[in-house]
This record gives C-alpha cells, sequence and structure tokens, in this order.
C-alpha cells in the first residue's frame, strides 16, 4: 500500500485562473504552505463543481476581482491541462487552467486578497520572475498566453 492507503497515490484534479489585462496578469501571494509568500496563479480544488464553475468561485474567492462573471466567461480564450507527474511536491496534482483576456482598460479592475491569498495584485507580464512563484504557475502563464499571440 502507498500514500493514503490506497494501491495508487490518489491524483488531485486543481484548478487556475490565468487573467490578463493591459499587459498585467491578476497573481496572489500564498497565505500558507506550501509555497507561502510566493505568487501564484488564483485557483485551487473542491469537489462538486465544474471545472470551471470551480475555477470562476476560486477566482472570486482569492482576488475580490471586480468584474462580473458573465464578463469573465465571455472572456475565455483557452484552456489547457497542465499534467506533468513532478509540477508538485505535494501529491501528483493535474491542473486545468483557464485563459481569460479581459478588454484593454486604463485601469485595471480592483482587486484584494481573500480566502487563502494575503494579498491580490497585478504584475505586469514583462516584470514576472520564475523565483519568486510558485510550482510552475510561471510556466502555465508562460504557455498560456503564448498559446494565443
Amino acid at each position: 500500500m502507498t500514500m493514503y492507503g490506497f494501491p495508487n497515490a490518489p491524483t488531485f484534479l486543481a484548478v487556475d485562473a490565468v487573467v490578463v489585462q493591459s499587459g498585467h496578469v491578476l497573481l496572489v501571494e500564498r497565505r500558507a504552505r506550501p509555497g507561502q509568500g510566493l505568487l501564484a496563479l488564483p485557483g485551487g480544488f473542491e469537489p462538486g463543481e465544474t471545472l470551471k464553475d470551480s475555477m470562476l468561485r476560486e477566482l472570486k474567492e482569492e482576488t475580490n476581482l471586480k468584474v462580473p462573471v458573465p464578463v469573465l466567461a465571455g472572456s475565455f480564450v483557452t484552456q489547457s491541462a497542465f499534467d506533468d507527474p513532478y509540477r508538485s511536491a505535494r501529491v501528483r496534482t493535474v491542473t486545468h487552467a483557464f485563459y481569460i483576456h479581459l478588454k484593454p482598460d486604463t485601469s485595471l479592475p480592483k482587486v484584494r486578497g481573500g480566502d487563502d491569498a494575503l494579498t491580490a495584485q497585478w504584475v505586469p507580464l514583462a516584470d514576472m520572475d520564475p523565483t519568486t512563484m510558485f510550482e510552475d504557475h510561471y510556466f502555465i502563464i508562460q504557455r498560456m498566453v503564448g498559446q494565443s499571440a
């Protein structure tokens, strides 16, 4: 037997939101371990929801993003699964990322950290630093944004 008493360790399914507007990506600062203090995509996992519904809920809970859900849903660009077996040091975790590209504006929507996010902030894509980011979130952003270019 392995972890959790199963013959094979379970695989967790998570969701992440890659929200971009005017050359900035929406990130949260993780409140707790693992990755406490690192920047991450808003997301998580919880059973009983579709992936899209879970992502929208996590996005709102962690960032308090002041954009109506219909606008977010209408701004989807693409989605992709990230399933490298070693992408997470916790347990085998596959994440399904959704790329949301909001229309450019002179001001970014207000955000505030909530739930398990200490802060929420808009970070210029050009200023992202992989050494300050949680797990593979830097590479998820690069791949998702690059796919639509």
